[in-house]
């Protein structure tokens, strides 16, 4: 009789291990969390925008515009240390125009195009990648992923004030339908 009720016991911890939840949770450094780049956004970050959307007026107003500003330098705390997974477009800085064309540090933007042909995204929607070996640089239309451990410090000024630094494990093309932006 035990030996049955031993058996349903097991049965059932295998069928709720199946079954069970499917949060995402980080139990080591080399587990990755998948983000978009609206998790780089704490959920209260642009709370004093009205429903109803932004005013002409409201651009002219100096305590409106010191919140966008604001609101562009909150960081999501909890994402320090994490390694993560995100999708965006390379903007190379300190470019090695050798035979290989290689960087070790460039910004992740979430649009094609960003600081070299528009403004740059907020601090908040930027990421400085640094690897410690050069990678091969990409079309700025060509869309990558990348790993690495996230670590939030104060605006960097060489890389258009991006205060999200990640040490960077990994970096492939993605396709455009592979692209997470969080919209």
């Amino acid at each position: 009789m035990k030996f049955i009720v031993y058996i349903i016991i097991s049965i059932y911890l295998a069928c709720s291990a199946i079954y069970a939840n499917d949060t995402i949770e980080i139990t080591s450094e080399t587990s990755v969390l998948p983000i978009t780049w609206t998790d780089l956004l704490p959920a209260d970050a642009f709370d004093f925008v009205p429903e109803s959307g932004v005013t002409d007026e409201m651009w002219s107003d100096p305590d409106f515009l010191i919140a966008v500003e604001e609101a562009g330098l909150a960081t999501v705390t909890e994402l320090n240390g994490v390694n993560i997974r995100l999708t965006g477009f390379m903007v190379p800085l300190d470019v090695d125009f050798g035979e290989a064309e290689t960087v070790t540090e460039f910004v992740l933007v979430p649009s094609a195009g960003m600081c070299m042909h528009v403004p740059p995204p907020p601090p908040n929607q930027m990421l400085m990648v640094r690897f410690n070996k050069p990678v091969r640089i990409r079309h700025m239309y060509q869309p990558i992923g990348i790993n690495g451990v996230v670590n939030i410090e104060e605006p960097n000024d060489e890389a258009f004030g991006s205060i999200y630094n990640v040490t960077g494990e990994l970096v492939e093309d993605v396709t455009y339908k592979d692209l997470d932006l969080g919209r």
